[in-house]
């Protein structure tokens, strides 16, 4: 029984340190845990960039051995939680960890780790092993979602990327060979080869221009100035693609975001899935600290407000209705015009979706059951906003 007791002890331990450290966790703990994380990392970078520095050479267990033990402990942390986070339940453990070292994640925690102290048994002098902590910059990526955005984008882009390497490829080529037979005579020490010329190609295409090799022939600079502008057209290009691809891509991950959020109002549940797109679409987030003000008596009703989490009071001049998850508020100033009739105040912190007036009466036009459930609902609420104030106090 004492045996069964520890492992069930140890079993406990190690599911609440991998709720701690999971990246996805969404707790004050996990999200404290997090940041601290981030914290090591910088002062890890920063120990690298200023540990050759004379002023603070002195300072380099400090600046480096710090982090590194940090990181080390963080490595077997994981590697020892990683079978009780989600989605790895179902796997062996040992099969679970060997897939997350052979993982991007796992392979630069393993070097984040190990790097420095492998390079320092292999006989490296400490001011060179320590270089090796510049891939704890890598470590960032998992906190940065628009790193994540990026690197999906160049997947989902990668036949017109890689179309444009092509024509870049080509370009750069032909280039090299053209600026070689032209400028060989006149400049033997700078254009001599075709490898000698694909320097000032490569500077010249990328519009980088160092001016330390520059054709002096009519010839030659008149294709280098058409190798300038197919810099011009390519680098275009390609920041063009990027830029569409990470802007549809931020589309839809904030249209799935609040698709989310949407859906977890109750109101939504009975107008349809073809509404819920729709007002997903021009729903904002918003989320307000307690003791907030969201609204105030008298302002210009522009907009309308659906709690998804948390709880406001509506101050009204015979009573303090509460309105919880699920509900809305701000809609009579929408439909009536005219400004704002109470007060609302948030009583804990609350994740709200706002639609906004034009949007409201758009909405309206093409969905009038939409535009009919608002009005019943608000017309309920109306009748008897204390018995559903306590209610939502109830709830809450």
């Amino acid at each position: 029984m004492d045996q069964e007791e520890q492992d069930s002890r140890y079993r406990r331990l190690r599911a609440r340190v991998a709720r701690l450290t999971d990246p996805v966790a969404l707790s004050t703990e996990s999200r404290l845990v997090r940041r601290l994380d981030m914290l090591l990392i910088v002062w890890g970078v920063l120990g690298v960039l200023l540990g050759d520095e004379p002023a603070f050479a002195a300072e380099r267990p400090l600046l480096v051995d710090v982090p590194l033990a940090g990181f080390i402990l963080v490595f077997l942390i994981r590697l020892w939680v990683l079978p009780d986070q989600l989605g790895h339940e179902m796997k062996a453990a040992a099969a679970t960890r060997l897939d997350w070292l052979c993982s991007s994640r796992g392979l630069v925690d393993f070097l984040g780790a190990w790097a420095i102290p492998a390079a320092l048994l292999c006989g490296l002098p400490a001011e060179d092993a320590d270089l090796f902590g510049v891939l704890w910059v890598f470590k960032l990526a998992r906190y940065s979602q628009g790193l994540s955005v990026l690197w999906r984008v160049i997947q989902i882009e990668a036949e017109p990327l890689a179309g444009v390497l092509f024509a870049f490829m080509v370009t750069l080529v032909c280039a090299a060979v053209l600026a070689h037979l032209l400028e060989r005579t006149a400049q033997p020490a700078a254009f001599g080869t075709v490898a000698m010329s694909l320097w000032w190609t490569i500077t010249t295409l990328t519009t980088t221009g160092y001016g330390d090799v520059t054709p002096v022939t009519t010839a030659g600079r008149m294709l280098a100035g058409l190798v300038m502008m197919s810099g011009i057209v390519v680098f275009a290009l390609w920041a063009g693609i990027l830029a569409t691809g990470f802007s549809q891509e931020m589309r839809r991950r904030a249209f799935l975001r609040t698709w989310d959020l949407v859906a977890r109002v109750p109101f939504f549940h009975a107008v349809g899935a073809t509404v819920i797109a729709a007002v997903a679409q021009r729903l904002r987030a918003r989320e307000v600290c307690a003791g907030s003000v969201v609204v105030r008596k008298g302002d210009a009703g522009d907009c309308m407000f659906f709690i998804v989490e948390g709880g406001v009071e509506v101050h009204l001049p015979d009573a303090s209705p509460r309105l919880g998850n699920g509900t809305f508020f701000g809609e009579m100033a929408l439909i009536s015009g005219a400004p704002r009739s109470a007060t609302v105040i948030a009583t804990r912190t609350t994740q709200l979706l706002i639609l906004d007036i034009a949007d409201f009466r758009d909405l309206a036009v093409r969905y009038p059951e939409l535009s009919q459930a608002i009005h019943e609902e608000a017309q309920n609420r109306r009748h008897c906003p204390t018995a559903e104030g306590e209610q939502q106090d109830a709830e809450a």
